[in-house]
């Protein structure tokens, strides 16, 4: 017990000495709260196909930021793309500090020489209406070392959320299993509004294109999946796995086919 009290009196003084200073943490901390744990990222943006932690497609501001984690947890890199016609990413690396807990949000502070240059904001899925639904990484916001703080698309029943050179993809499902795909064109990113949603989400209004109605078909071992929706004539097969893609046909015809940059799915509730 005497061991003890003088090793908790020496990690306060520590703490005194340098409470700008944040190290590492030992150990990384978990890449998504369940039922997030089973969702994927993939990210080819600015290089080869690679795993990422999560797309935060900004509401705020006409800007992306694809957030990738190393493999032992210490290193964060963020890809930042403007929504601009022929813009280029620009990637940022940081070392990941301790996360702070504030109510009901987590911090993730990203550190360059050992002060906090960045942050990550997310949220305790405990504060959603039904906690159940988040099924993606509940990240609400990415604070760069310039301008102000970028808002997330988030929102409960999230099954896909990407994007490609043109626009932004948003697969949800409500509780009754009905598919709704939006999409959400660079072109018009000046021209919405940030959108607040229930349980402390984001999106913005209105969106580019939307239909109800979708269906989804999983391969046999379930790492894919297509969701399919019709509109007046044309129909939107989405492909996602470890490869993601748009296809839009009318008829027989495919009139259009991109593949996306970065994306986060989720698997099938059960």
């Amino acid at each position: 017990m005497r061991r003890l009290s003088l090793l908790l009196l020496s990690l306060c003084a520590c703490q005194a000495r340098t409470p700008a200073t944040r190290r590492p943490p030992v150990e990384p901390p978990p890449a998504t709260t369940a039922p997030a744990a089973t969702s994927r990222a993939f990210t080819r943006l600015g290089g080869p196909l690679r795993p990422a932690w999560f797309v935060c497609d900004g509401t705020n501001q006409p800007r992306l930021v694809v957030v990738e984690r190393s493999a032992e947890g210490r290193e964060v890199t963020l890809t930042v793309l403007d929504k601009t016609p022929g813009a280029a990413p620009v990637r940022h690396t940081y070392d990941l500090g301790e996360p702070d807990a504030g109510m009901q949000q987590r911090f993730y502070p990203l550190l360059r020489n050992g002060r906090e240059a960045a942050a990550l904001r997310s949220l305790d899925p405990r504060a959603l209406p039904d906690p159940s639904r988040s099924w993606i990484p509940p990240f609400l916001g990415v604070r760069l070392a310039e301008g102000p703080d970028l808002a997330c698309r988030f929102m409960e029943g999230v099954r896909l959320l990407g994007f490609d050179g043109r626009r932004s993809v948003l697969v949800t499902q409500d509780v009754q299993g009905r598919l709704t795909y939006r999409s959400f064109d660079f072109a018009d990113a000046g021209r919405v509004e940030d959108t607040p949603v229930e349980g402390y989400g984001h999106t913005t209004a209105p969106a580019s294109q939307t239909v109800e109605g979708g269906t989804e078909a999983r391969t046999l071992d379930g790492a894919s999946s297509t969701f399919t929706f019709q509109n007046e004539g044309y129909r939107y097969v989405l492909r996602v796995g470890e490869r993601a893609s748009l296809e839009v046909w009318k008829g027989a015809s495919s009139v259009q086919r991109t593949d996306l940059l970065a994306w986060t799915s989720a698997p099938p509730p059960t």
